[in-house]
């Protein structure tokens, strides 16, 4: 099954000048049924994801692509042709279908989507006459650097906030019924939707820093199996062969100071897995690792001989068992 019924090159000029692209009818009528079909299912049997309601404003549902889907060729392709990115980098980190309450707030204040929603696609599927969308594409387009939109909007001073820069600016309003696509850069483009209550839409969000804090990718999780199986079976020797990359569920590494006479302590933050401290030269491994480097060639990388790689080799087995690192197959 197809997803989209637009030429991405014919997109990719308009989402470059601008940050988005409004595709009318872009949407594959199959899979629009597919997705409405979905809807319905969760709504009935109410498969919500409970932690991540929020009361008065919107259901969420994890939204399931159809089984006979070849999905690199429906959707990282298109997806990755649209933003310019190489498809085999675009990573899937958010896929749910939302869907706001009758109670929702009319005039949400703008927002910016989280770190790793560089691209979001956003597929209407249930949309009232008098609901829209706003972008502002032209004004404060900083990056939301954070993993979530309310860490990014407590980052901000008063005058800031987007209800304060934006109020004397008129935003692009767009309305994008069912089987129209809006694609757009999320994590820097304040947008919100006006009126939303009883609207319900799929939002497809990626990304090409592989980065998945969610484990939504359908990579993903195989991949960190797979990694785990191979490192249990492999020699020093062959691990320093193995290509390698930052685990895509790596979300954040912090470096904080407690109050224990300000003692200094570094801390990985993976999803699905415990939070863990690390030391400065696995931080170091970490942030000189280039997706496919060999464990050899990033060690050498970090100034050491072959001499010094075996002291490392503990540290970076235990930066792949903590779900940092994944071994990698490159194609």
């Amino acid at each position: 099954m197809n997803v989209f019924d637009f030429d991405p090159d014919d997109a990719a000029q308009a989402y470059q000048r601008f940050g988005y692209v409004h595709l009318k009818q872009g949407l594959n009528k199959a899979f629009l049924d597919y997705a409405l079909n979905f809807l319905h299912a969760a709504e009935a049997e109410a498969q919500s994801l409970e932690e991540w309601r929020f009361k008065g404003k919107k259901r969420q549902y994890l939204f399931d692509f159809p089984d006979d889907m070849d999905f690199d060729r429906a959707i990282r392709a298109v997806v990755g042709g649209v933003a310019g990115l190489p498809g085999e980098r675009v990573t899937l980190c958010e896929r749910h279908v939302k869907v706001y309450e009758g109670e929702a707030p009319s005039n949400p204040p703008p927002h910016k989507d989280r770190v790793a929603s560089q691209v979001t696609v956003g597929i209407p599927l249930v949309v009232p006459d008098d609901s829209y969308l706003i972008l502002y594409p032209e004004h404060y387009r900083d990056v939301n650097a954070y993993a979530s939109t309310a860490l990014y909007r407590t980052s901000l001073d008063e005058a800031q906030l987007p209800e304060t820069q934006l109020a004397a600016i008129e935003p692009v309003k767009l309305d994008v019924p069912p089987g129209d696509v809006l694609i757009f850069k999320g994590a820097s483009m304040y947008h919100e939707r006006v009126n939303p209550a009883n609207t319900s839409l799929l939002y497809l969000k990626f990304n090409g820093i592989d980065l998945d804090p969610l484990g939504e990718d359908p990579r993903t999780l195989p991949q960190r199996t797979a990694s785990l199986d191979r490192l249990n079976h492999l020699a020093d020797e062959q691990l320093l062969s193995q290509p390698m990359m930052v685990s895509p569920r790596l979300e954040k590494i912090s470096r904080y100071y407690t109050r224990l006479y300000w003692t200094e302590v570094i801390q990985l933050n993976v999803w699905g897995e415990k939070e863990a401290t690390i030391g400065e030269a696995e931080l170091a491994l970490l942030t000189r690792l280039d997706r496919g480097l060999t464990a050899a060639d990033l060690l050498t990388r970090m100034g050491l001989d072959d001499s010094e790689f075996g002291q490392f080799l503990p540290k970076l087995r235990r930066l792949i068992n903590l779900g940092a690192i994944d071994l990698i197959h490159l194609d």
